[in-house]
C-alpha cells in the first residue's frame, strides 16, 4: 500500500478506484446503471495519459517522425480527459434526494479527468523541452490546451469521437469550418482552453518551486 501512495500511477489507481466505488454506491442506492457512461468516459480520459507515459518512457530516443506521429495521436485523444467536466449536463436526471451524491460523483470523475489531462500534458511538455527547446514546449502546451477546448466542443455539441478523425476526417473538417460562426464554439474553446492552460501553468509552477527547494 505504501508503494501506491509513493507513485503517481499508484495514486491515480487509488483515485480511479475511489470513483468506481462511488459509482457502485449509487448503484446500490438507486438500482440504476445510468451513470455507467462515466466509466467509459473515465477510460477514455486515461488513454492520453497512457499514451504520454509510453512516449515518456519508451520514445525519448525515437526519430522525430515517430515522435510527431505519437504526439499527434496523443493530441487527438487528449480532449477526452477534461471532457468529463461536461457530464454535469446529466445532473438533471438525479433524484431529488440524491442530488448531493450525484454532484459528488460527477465532481470526482471530472476532477480525475482534469488531473489526467494536466499530468499527461506535463509529461509531453517536459519531453518537448528536452527533445527540442523551452520555446517549442511553451508554444505546444498553449496550442494543445486550446485545441483541447475545441475538441471538447466537437465532442459535446457536435457529438464527434476521437476516432472520427481517422474514420471521417472530411466531415469533421466541414463541421468545424461551419461552426466558426457559432459564438458557442469560441466560448467553449477559449474558456476551456484558458482553464486548462491556467491549471497546467499552476501545476508547473508548483513543481518548479518544489524542485528549487530540493536543490537547497
Amino acid at each position: 500500500m505504501q508503494k501506491l501512495f509513493k507513485s503517481t500511477k499508484g495514486l491515480l489507481f487509488l483515485l480511479i478506484s475511489f470513483c468506481l466505488f462511488l459509482w457502485m454506491i449509487r448503484i446500490s442506492l438507486t438500482k440504476s446503471l445510468f451513470f455507467g457512461f462515466l466509466i467509459w468516459n473515465l477510460f477514455l480520459a486515461y488513454i492520453p495519459y497512457f499514451i504520454s507515459s509510453i512516449i515518456k518512457e519508451k520514445m525519448q530516443n525515437s526519430s522525430t517522425f515517430k515522435l510527431i506521429i505519437a504526439l499527434f495521436v496523443w493530441l487527438i485523444f487528449l480532449p477526452n480527459a477534461p471532457y468529463i467536466i461536461t457530464d454535469f449536463i446529466h445532473l438533471h436526471h438525479a433524484k431529488a434526494n440524491l442530488v448531493w451524491l450525484d454532484i459528488f460523483i460527477l465532481f470526482a470523475f471530472s476532477s480525475t479527468g482534469i488531473l489526467l489531462s494536466i499530468l499527461s500534458l506535463t509529461d509531453v511538455y517536459k519531453l518537448i523541452k528536452q527533445k527540442w527547446n523551452l520555446q517549442y514546449a511553451n508554444y505546444f502546451s498553449i496550442s494543445a490546451t486550446f485545441l483541447c477546448g475545441f475538441g471538447i466542443y466537437l465532442g459535446r455539441f457536435l457529438r464527434f469521437n476521437s476516432w472520427d478523425v481517422f474514420t471521417n476526417p472530411l466531415l469533421i473538417l466541414k463541421k468545424s469550418f461551419l461552426s466558426i460562426n457559432d459564438p458557442k464554439t469560441w466560448f467553449i474553446t477559449i474558456s476551456f482552453g484558458s482553464f486548462l492552460y491556467l491549471l497546467f501553468s499552476l501545476f508547473k509552477s508548483v513543481e518548479n518551486i518544489s524542485l528549487e527547494k530540493q536543490k537547497h
